[in-house]
């Protein structure tokens, strides 16, 4: 795999009509730093107003349908919940893989499952189109500060107009490797997020269980090798600081370590602590807790 990196502090501006699909909370701070590097930036209607709104108030255009929206742009970023939204945005009727122009370069930054990204790649490139995978990782208030980590999958060739785009609302743009090595890099890395979060769940529990002081424990943890951000982000939520935190939802994280544990499993790698930390986080979604963002994990 070939590995390279490169860090942008201020990008160049971006005098180009890109399209966005997925005006969510990633999604909308991944167009604002694109509107803020002077680029045209095409969106698709939301059923979720917010984000949406925002985008056209700051400038963005809007459209009702994809197919409408592939018709301004030769360029299109896709942040999408998860694979099966990005095959229907590519291979339905209204599709981008109908409507877009021959030379049409698709951006999926969603976390999609890279099988389903190689497959997509090889009917887009019979059609004369590239599809590469570009997740983040982050928060949706550092892509409106053009702050995520990107890890592309993509032709070598391709990669340098791919990452000036992404330069707009990344801090850093790595190259992965291939088509689909950018989703397999991002499973990896959230599946050792969510089991690190699955295990601090647990010890903020434990500890409370036997009245200990968390702040005490926080400093402790905050000296040692043992400490972790996820950690000290679920003592400031439990400690009231920081109740916004990992805004993820714990749904979300279920589904990205689910898939991360399927992949292993097709792999043929073990992962048995890792399927303990999935069904940690599924039996919390089984519980009605799914909608509630992760820091929830570590409340008694």
């Amino acid at each position: 795999m070939s590995k390279g990196s490169s860090a942008y502090a201020s990008p160049n501006t971006i005098k180009q009509s890109i399209g966005l699909i997925g005006a969510g909370r990633m999604g909308t701070g991944i167009g604002i730093s694109l509107l803020r590097r002077q680029c045209e930036l095409y969106i698709k209607a939301n059923r979720n107003r917010c984000g949406a709104d925002r985008l056209t108030r700051a400038g963005a255009r809007e459209h009702t349908s994809i197919a409408e929206l592939a018709q301004h742009v030769g360029v299109v970023i896709l942040s999408l919940p998860s694979s099966r939204e990005v095959e229907a945005v590519c291979l339905e009727q209204d599709g981008l893989f109908v409507h877009m122009s021959q030379g049409g370069l698709i951006i999926d930054c969603t976390t999609s499952y890279p099988a389903s990204t190689i497959a997509l790649a090889k009917t887009a490139e019979k059609l004369g189109l590239s599809f590469i995978d570009a997740p983040v990782t982050r928060s949706p208030e550092q892509a409106e500060l053009g702050l995520l980590n990107a890890m592309v999958g993509s032709d070598p060739k391709l990669f340098p107009i791919v990452e000036r785009i992404l330069a707009a609302f990344c801090e850093t743009v790595m190259h992965a490797g291939d088509v689909g090595d950018g989703h397999k890099l991002k499973l990896v890395y959230n599946s050792m997020t969510m089991g690190i979060a699955a295990v601090a769940a647990e010890v903020c529990q434990f500890a409370n269980s036997l009245e200990m002081d968390l702040v005490t424990l926080r400093s402790l943890v905050g000296r040692g090798s043992t400490n972790s951000g996820i950690f000290q982000a679920f003592a400031a939520f439990l400690l009231g600081e920081k109740p916004d935190v990992l805004a993820i939802s714990i749904a979300n994280s279920a589904k990205d370590i689910e898939c991360a544990v399927r992949l292993a499993r097709e792999s043929a790698v073990s992962v048995p602590v890792l399927g303990a930390a999935a069904e940690k986080l599924n039996l919390s979604v089984a519980a009605g807790k799914g909608e509630l963002t992760l820091p929830h994990l570590a409340r008694s």
